[in-house]
């Protein structure tokens, strides 16, 4: 079943719906065992795991820094009330304007998370600083949020404009980073209505003195003992940055000169690093597209198919394995839309790897790959990730970079993409190329004799009809459902005829042929003459146009340097 999710849906809701209906199935037999092979929203459960663990981390040691500079517990509280509130109040927004939840807002909040905080700390400072005046708390607390409420706003739109580029971007790159950029300027600018309302507020209720007041003295707690020693040592460093300063004043163009040198020379190590769109994610699955030499039978495929799970137990442990599900052939009905196997010498085996795997899909991927290059090397395999982040970036196309050769000679087409493939191969950071077409599959050509079929009353979509029907069953040409009183389920009831009847090109012209209201039925080889060509498995077009794909995978993160050799090519 192909189900999709509704605009207003929730992912995991609808996951988790579906796992709970497999379970209350009607009629089906008892020795039906229903498993879930893949399971997209795993991805959406690990994302706000992590944001919530990574998250939770990240409170702990801001909340630890903050105590240990500003000597307060009260005063802690009031600057860690920002980073829930903002948070809370940037996904209320969010649903107002109709947004929905996804890895990149999340990962926007904890990118944010650190300077949600900042506002805060600088009203903190400022009503501490007229509480040290001796002025009451109510007083401090409004005479110091007012006077900083400009800079504070300055500042946040300082971090804010950063992300006004996004609105010109276009294709995926909006789509993915319009969201970040909005859950980090909702969240930034909640952290400075928080800091200008909630934060004075707190201060005036709660705190009835300057912090660090005890540090001055001795005696005290562990942790008034720990502040004073702490600050002791932290004099100490700004005694030091004091003098370097006041040295570098006295030589600015010897200081100039050494900063703008450190950045040149920064700027040639940026030749040696990679470049990619998306940072690669261990989606725990993978996807081996393999394809057999064209021509293949069915069950010569199957066997290929069975030796490339055994290569793939041999590599992967027990302990990481999870399942292994192939899918092999084709059938030519509705089904066909649904697979990216091309005839009966293709398949896809798909490999789900279990929680907590020692090692990441990319390292078993590359060993996986190694294995069937060596154990069986007239397949041509193409490995791929399978994970939403992938299907997302690549546009839904199974490589990140898809070489398209365009033209009406699908032959000259296909020699020019095979030249190219095998140039691409010898490329440094290739790890699998592919290319999907194939133009030299078995087929059968029939040629009509007109004069005869039109002497039995037959036409040429008459004759096409029944050797369609006499095949693959009339499923595609004239459906029939029949619907169960019991359940209300409907079934495709189909007619073709026993595939053990038709086992020769003799048996193939035998195929009986009979006009819609005719009474008389001749067979195919008297109406037709039949022979044998070589036949593409697909035709695919761009633009009306035809042509030839050569996918092209990388063997690391650094897309944009394959992509150059790839051009130079």
């Amino acid at each position: 079943a192909i189900l999709k999710q509704g605009g207003g849906s929730n992912t995991i809701a609808v996951v988790d719906g579906i796992r709970e209906a497999l379970k209350h199935l009607l009629d089906v037999p008892k020795t039906l065992v229903t498993r879930v092979v893949f399971d997209q929203s795993v991805f959406v459960k690990t994302a706000i795991s992590n944001l919530g663990s990574e998250g939770g981390i990240g409170l702990v040691l801001t909340a630890l820094m903050i105590l240990i500079f500003l000597g307060s517990g009260r005063a802690t509280v009031a600057v860690m009330l920002s980073i829930p509130l903002s948070a809370l109040t940037a996904f209320l927004i969010l649903n107002i304007l109709g947004q929905t939840i996804n890895s990149m807002v999340l990962g926007g909040l904890a990118l944010a998370f650190s300077r949600l905080i900042d506002n805060s700390v600088v009203v903190l400072e400022n009503i501490f600083r007229h509480l040290e005046m001796g002025e009451a708390p109510e007083e401090a607390a409004e005479k110091g949020g007012r006077e900083v409420a400009l800079p504070v706003l300055a500042a946040t739109f300082t971090t804010a404009i950063v992300f006004f580029p996004v609105v010109f971007l276009y294709g995926v790159s909006r789509f993915l980073f319009t969201a970040l950029a909005l859950s980090v300027v909702l969240s930034l600018f909640a952290s400075y209505a928080v800091a200008l309302t909630v934060v004075p507020l707190f201060c005036a209720r709660f705190l009835r003195g300057a912090h660090m007041q005890d540090v001055h003295h001795k005696g005290g707690s562990w942790f008034t003992n720990f502040v004073r020693w702490f600050n002791r040592r932290y004099d100490k460093m700004l005694m030091h940055y004091d003098i370097a300063v006041r040295k570098s004043l006295l030589k600015p163009v010897a200081t100039v000169s050494g900063i703008l040198g450190i950045f040149l020379l920064s700027l040639c190590l940026f030749p040696l690093m990679g470049l990619s769109f998306f940072p690669r994610t261990d989606p725990g699955q993978f996807v081996i597209n393999v394809k057999a030499p064209s021509g293949t039978r069915l069950e010569i495929t199957d066997q290929y198919i069975a030796r490339t799970e055994e290569d793939i137990r041999a590599v992967i442990p027990a302990e990481d394995l999870g399942m292994i599900v192939s899918n092999i052939g084709i059938t030519p009905d509705f089904s066909a839309i649904y697979t990216s196997n091309s005839g009966q010498h293709t398949a896809f085996v798909q490999v789900s790897l279990k929680k907590g795997h020692s090692r990441s899909s990319f390292a078993y991927m590359d060993m996986v790959r190694a294995r069937l290059r060596q154990d069986l090397p007239e397949l041509t395999t193409y490995f791929q990730t399978g994970g939403l982040v992938d299907a997302v970036v690549n546009l839904g196309l199974p490589a990140p970079i898809d070489i398209q050769v365009e033209g009406n000679n699908l032959k000259e087409a296909y020699a020019t993409a095979s030249k190219l493939a095998a140039q691409i191969r010898n490329l440094k950071g290739v790890s699998d190329v592919l290319i999907p077409q194939d133009l030299d599959y078995p087929g059968l050509e029939l040629d009509v004799n007109r004069e005869m079929a039109g002497r039995l009353g037959l036409d040429s979509s008459e004759i096409v009809d029944n050797v369609i029907t006499a095949l693959t069953s009339n499923g595609m040409i004239a459906p029939s459902y029949y619907v169960d009183p019991k359940n209300g389920n409907n079934y495709l009831l189909t007619v073709q005829f026993p595939t053990a009847d038709i086992k020769s090109l003799t048996d193939f012209a035998q195929i009986p042929i009979r006009a819609r209201n005719g009474t008389v039925a001749t067979n195919l080889g008297a109406v037709t003459s039949i022979r044998p060509i070589q036949t593409p498995t697909e035709v695919d077009h761009f633009q009306i146009q035809r042509e030839i794909d050569v996918y092209v995978s990388p063997s690391g993160e650094d897309l944009g340097g394959l992509a150059r050799r790839v051009d130079g090519v």
